[in-house]
C-alpha cells in the first residue's frame, strides 16, 4: 500500500469514528484515538465517588497491534492518582496516564460584534459630551449678557429714558434660555449615565469572552495492545477514577398505620453531587466504606447520690440529707420555701421543654443532632435539681404554689446499597434525594409518659428491622395517617434488631408527678427517710390508653445507701413492668416503668393515679451529697443550715 493510499484509509476511519461519537486527534501519531465514553456506573462514598466510564472502540479503527486512546472531558474534581483502566474484547491496557492541556476556542465572531457595539457606544458618548459642552458655552454667554444688561438698565433709569418693553423682552429671553439649557442638560446627563453603563457592560462581556477563549481539558491517555491469544475484534475499555465533591447521608420517612399496627420505613439517601460531570442513567451504589416538634420522648438518665459526713453539710460542697430533730443535714423547713423553689425549677423545666420542641427542625440536618442530646441533657439537669429538692424538703408544701401547672402546647459500620434501576444525578450544588429501599416492618405501638421530665405524653413504636439491610444512623421524619407529626433520629440498626421511633405528642393525654409526703426516723445507727410520690395521667380522650409510665429512683454505693420502693398502689394495683428487656436493663439503673391502662375521660381529681413509696437508708452520721447537681444560688441558700 502506498503512502497516499494509507493516508486515505486513515481519513476514512476518522470519518467512521466521528459518526460514532469519537474523534481522531490531530497529532503526528495516527493511532491516537480521541473518545469521551459514557459514565455507566457510580459508587458514592462519604466524600468521594468511584466513577466507571465505558469506552467503545469502533472495530474499523483498530487494525494494528497497539495504539493510544485518549479519554477526554474528565471532571474537574478527579483524583489523578486513582485512574485505572481495563480492556475488553482482546484489548490489554499497557499504561494509563493523566494529562491536562489548554485548548482554544474560536470566539472571533462574538468579539467582532462586541467591538462594533463598543464603537457605537463610544460615538454616542462623544456626541453627548459635545452637546454638554455647547450648553456650557450658552450658559456662559447668558452670564455675559446679564452682566451687560443690568448696568445699562440702571443708567437709563437714572436718566429717565428706560425702554420697559425692551427690558421685559430681554428678561424673558434670559429666563427661558436658562430653563431650556437646564432641561437639555438634565436629559444629556441621564443619557451619559446610560451610555456609561452600556460601555461597562460591553467591557465585561469582552472579558468573559476572553476567559472562554481557552479552557483546561482533562484527559486520560490509555496505551493499549492486543493480547497474545486475542481472536475476536477489539470492543472497548472501562476507565475508573475517584472524584471529590460527592457524598451521601441517610434519612428516613416512617409512616405509621396505628389501626393496622404496622409501619412503613422509607429509607432514603441525600446525595451531594458536585463533581463537575453529570451522571445520566447510571447504575448507582452507595457505600460507607472509606476510600419542628421532637417526635421521641426525652431519654431519662439515672440519678446518682452519695453520702458525706454530716459535719461538712453546711459548706459549699452541696451535701444534702435528712435532718431530724437530732441535728442532721440541711433541709427546707418552710412550706413556702419549698413551693417557691419548686416553682422556680418548674419554670426552668418548662423552658427546657419548649426549647427541645422548638429545635425539631434541626433533625432534618444530621449534623445538628447534637442539639437533641444537649436538650435532653438540660431536661435531665433540671429534673435532677427538682428531685434533689424533694429529697431534702421537710414538707411537701401541698396546697401552696408548688404544684406543677400543665404546660401549654408549643409545639462505624461498612455497608453497601445497590440502588435498583438506573439513576440520573446532574452535577449541581443542592442535595438530591433518592430512595434506597421501602420496608414493611414489624411494629408494636404504645405511649410513653415521663412526668419527671415533661408533662407531655408521646406516641412511640418499637419496630423490628426484618429486612436484609442495615439501617444507618440518620434523621427521621415521622408520619401518622399521612400527617407529619415530628422529627427525630435513629441509631444504626442491625438486621433483625428492634429500634424505637417516636410519633409525636398525644394531646389527649397529660402526665404529672408530685411528692406527697416525707417522713424520717432513726433505726439503730441508720437514718431511714421515706418519700411518697404520686404519678398521674389524665386522659381527655374517648378511648383507653396503654401507657408506659416512667420514673426513677436515686442510686448510690450499695455499702452506703440502701434504696427500696414499696407500697405501690393504683386504681388497678399495677406493679413494675415484667418486660424482660426492661428488667435486665433500665431497672438495674434505677429507672422505674409501669405498663398501665388509663381509662377514658379521666382528668383532674379523677385522673389515673399511681402512688409508690421510696425509702432511703444510710448511716445517720452521713448526709446525701448532691454530686454537683445543685448549681442555683437561690436553691443553695435555701438548703444551707
Amino acid at each position: 500500500m502506498t503512502r497516499s493510499q494509507s493516508a486515505a484509509v486513515w481519513m476514512m476511519l476518522a470519518v467512521c469514528a466521528a459518526g460514532s461519537g469519537t474523534l481522531w486527534a490531530q497529532t503526528t501519531q495516527p493511532r491516537e484515538l480521541m473518545v469521551r465514553g459514557k459514565v455507566d456506573s457510580v459508587t458514592v462514598y462519604r466524600g468521594q465517588a468511584l466513577v466507571t466510564r465505558g469506552v467503545e472502540i469502533p472495530a474499523a479503527a483498530w487494525t494494528g497491534g497497539q495504539g493510544e486512546v485518549v479519554v477526554s472531558d474528565l471532571p474537574e474534581h478527579l483524583i489523578p492518582g486513582s485512574l485505572f483502566a481495563e480492556g475488553g474484547g482482546g484489548l490489554e491496557v499497557r499504561s494509563v496516564r493523566y494529562r491536562e492541556r489548554a485548548v482554544g476556542q474560536d470566539v472571533s465572531d462574538e468579539v467582532r460584534k462586541l467591538d462594533a457595539a463598543a464603537r457605537d457606544v463610544a460615538d454616542k458618548i462623544a456626541a453627548n459630551q459635545k452637546s454638554l459642552q455647547v450648553l456650557a458655552e450658552q450658559r456662559t454667554y447668558l452670564d455675559k449678557l446679564e452682566n451687560f444688561a443690568a448696568p445699562t438698565a440702571n443708567v437709563e433709569m437714572t436718566k429717565g429714558v428706560l425702554n420697559a418693553d425692551q427690558l421685559k423682552t430681554l428678561t424673558e429671553y434670559q429666563f427661558s434660555s436658562r430653563q431650556r439649557i437646564a432641561d437639555q442638560e438634565l436629559k444629556l446627563l441621564q443619557e451619559a449615565r446610560d451610555l456609561n453603563e452600556q460601555q461597562a457592560l460591553v467591557q465585561r462581556q469582552k472579558q468573559e469572552i476572553a476567559g472562554k477563549s481557552s479552557r483546561t481539558l482533562r484527559e486520560a491517555v490509555v496505551f493499549l495492545g492486543r493480547g497474545e491469544n486475542a481472536a475476536g475484534p477489539a470492543t472497548g475499555i472501562r476507565l475508573r477514577y475517584l472524584v471529590d465533591g460527592a457524598s451521601w447521608s441517610p434519612s428516613y420517612n416512617i409512616r405509621a398505620d396505628t389501626a393496622k399496627s404496622s409501619a412503613v420505613v422509607e429509607y432514603q439517601a441525600s446525595i451531594q453531587q458536585q463533581t463537575g460531570e453529570d451522571w445520566d442513567n447510571v447504575s448507582m451504589t452507595l457505600s460507607t466504606a472509606a476510600p419542628a416538634l421532637i417526635a421521641a420522648a426525652p431519654e431519662l438518665k439515672p440519678l446518682t447520690i452519695s453520702l458525706v459526713s454530716s459535719v461538712s453539710v453546711g459548706g459549699r460542697g452541696g451535701a444534702i440529707g435528712g435532718g431530724g430533730g437530732g441535728g442532721g443535714g440541711p433541709e427546707v423547713t418552710s412550706s413556702l420555701d419549698y413551693s417557691v423553689v419548686k416553682s422556680s425549677i418548674v419554670v426552668q423545666q418548662q423552658q427546657a421543654e419548649l426549647t427541645r420542641n422548638a429545635n425539631g427542625n434541626n433533625f432534618q440536618d444530621g449534623a445538628n443532632r447534637a442539639v437533641f442530646a444537649e436538650n435532653d441533657k438540660q431536661l435531665n439537669t433540671v429534673a435532677d435539681r427538682l428531685q434533689v429538692l424533694e429529697l431534702l424538703a421537710k414538707d411537701s408544701g401541698r396546697g401552696q404554689s408548688g404544684d406543677r401547672s400543665p404546660t401549654p402546647n408549643q409545639e462505624g459500620v461498612v455497608v453497601t446499597y445497590a440502588l435498583p434501576g438506573q439513576t440520573s444525578l446532574p452535577s449541581r450544588s443542592d442535595k438530591q434525594l433518592v430512595q434506597i429501599d421501602r420496608l414493611n416492618v414489624k411494629s408494636s405501638f404504645y405511649k410513653v409518659a415521663v412526668p419527671v421530665l415533661t408533662s407531655y405524653v408521646y406516641d412511640e413504636a418499637e419496630l423490628t428491622n426484618t429486612s436484609k439491610i442495615v439501617l444507618l444512623e440518620g434523621p427521621v421524619a415521622s408520619y401518622v395517617g399521612g400527617d407529619f407529626v415530628g422529627s427525630g433520629a435513629i441509631n444504626t440498626v442491625a438486621v433483625g434488631q428492634p429500634f424505637t421511633v417516636g410519633f409525636g405528642i398525644d394531646s389527649s393525654l397529660r402526665a404529672n408527678r408530685e411528692r406527697l409526703d416525707r417522713s424520717e426516723q432513726t433505726q439503730g445507727g441508720n437514718r431511714l427517710i421515706s418519700y411518697t410520690y404520686r404519678l398521674s395521667v389524665e386522659n381527655f380522650g374517648e378511648k383507653p390508653a396503654h401507657v408506659r409510665l416512667m420514673d426513677r429512683i436515686p442510686q448510690g454505693p450499695e455499702n452506703e445507701v440502701r434504696v427500696t420502693i414499696d407500697e405501690m398502689t393504683s386504681s388497678g394495683g399495677v406493679a413494675l413492668s415484667k418486660d424482660e428487656d426492661y428488667q435486665m436493663g433500665d431497672r438495674k439503673k434505677g429507672i422505674l416503668r409501669w405498663d398501665v391502662d388509663v381509662p377514658p375521660n379521666k382528668s383532674g381529681s379523677n385522673a389515673f393515679g399511681l402512688d409508690y413509696t421510696l425509702k432511703l437508708e444510710h448511716d445517720k452520721n452521713l448526709a446525701i451529697s448532691t454530686s454537683g447537681v445543685i448549681q442555683n444560688d437561690e436553691l443553695r441558700k435555701l438548703l444551707a443550715r
